[in-house]
């Protein structure tokens, strides 16, 4: 029963993720032989080039995990932390927000270390140092660009939401919210809740002794976000759009960071909304900010065929 409610909300998931897609792309009015055309004229020597910083990416990524899981004692080969990235990119494709794939990570994790709690702890450290690398670079591209900030109106809800986001993050370390955990019933599954929460919370804590560690894998972040960026920048060039490069480094980390929210599967509708919006104000058409997303969704879907490939060798 339980397996046939969660098949369920699974399918319908997909249905409104898939549903709200086809409502952005009659609401942006883009035309299928425009997209084929642009995806036609596209410069794949740049393409290849980019797809390959793609998979440089997912090693850097892989790098930060090993770099915070020893902090904590955890020893985990970085064969099988690309390979648990990889295969975190193919549940990616059906599950919540771009960042589902994470849980599954988690649980790569926790069979080497003491407890899910403290894998969990890891890898949530890895992933928000990104995020809030993927915020700088747009908080600071933006003030740069004060004039492309005012005029397309996602960039500063994004950059709004972004702020709101890591001020709740910050809220959860304060020492208030340590002592608040330490409260409430001495038993039953609030008491449970809040002692794994106290767990989760500590383990991230913990890295206050380990700064080393903590700031090699920052440094990392930092290569992480300059290399995704570029990534973007050369389908971009592939495609000819002529946006200028600085600009990237405004749009994309708040268009990531959108995808993050989870009201879609991978982000599907919220992505192309936020291109077509964006695109806009270089005089692009819906069609050009489509095809741009079209090269992004089958890039992650090659590498997560791939992790479906490793997903089922394991089992």
């Amino acid at each position: 029963m339980a397996s046939r409610k969660r098949t369920f909300l699974l399918i319908l998931k997909l249905a409104l993720s898939l549903g709200g897609l086809a409502a952005v792309f009659l609401i942006s009015r883009a035309k299928f032989p425009e997209i084929a055309r642009t995806l036609r004229s596209a410069a794949w020597g740049w393409l290849a080039v980019a797809f390959s910083l793609h998979t440089l990416g997912l090693l850097f990524s892989a790098y930060r995990w090993q770099i915070l899981a020893r902090a904590q004692g955890d020893r985990i080969p970085l064969g099988y932390l690309v390979k648990s990235y990889i295969v975190g990119r193919f549940f990616n494709t059906f599950l919540p927000t771009s960042v589902g794939g994470d849980v599954v990570r988690m649980w790569d994790g926790a069979k080497y270390s003491t407890s899910f709690v403290k894998s969990s702890a890891i890898v949530v450290v890895e992933r928000m140092t990104g995020i809030i690398v993927l915020f700088l670079f747009a908080l600071l591209a933006s003030l740069l660009r004060l004039d492309m900030a005012r005029r397309i109106p996602v960039i500063g809800i994004a950059l709004l939401l972004g702020a709101a986001g890591l001020a709740a993050v910050a809220v959860f370390f304060l020492p208030a919210a340590g002592r608040l955990l330490e409260k409430g019933p001495e038993r039953g599954i609030i008491r449970r809740t809040f002692d794994k929460l106290r767990l989760f919370r500590g383990t991230i804590l913990g890295y206050r002794s380990h700064p080393a560690a903590f700031w090699r894998a920052t440094v990392w972040a930092v290569l992480l976000q300059l290399n995704v960026v570029v990534y973007y920048i050369l389908i971009g060039r592939a495609l000819g759009l002529g946006i200028p490069a600085l600009d990237y480094f405004v749009f994309i980390p708040l268009v990531l960071l959108l995808q993050i929210i989870p009201v879609t599967i991978n982000g599907l509708g919220v992505r192309e909304a936020a291109y077509v919006a964006i695109f806009s104000f270089y005089g692009l058409t819906a069609s050009a900010a489509w095809s741009f997303a079209l090269v992004e969704i089958a890039f992650g879907l090659i590498v997560g065929l791939l992790g479906a490939v490793i997903y089922a060798a394991r089992r």
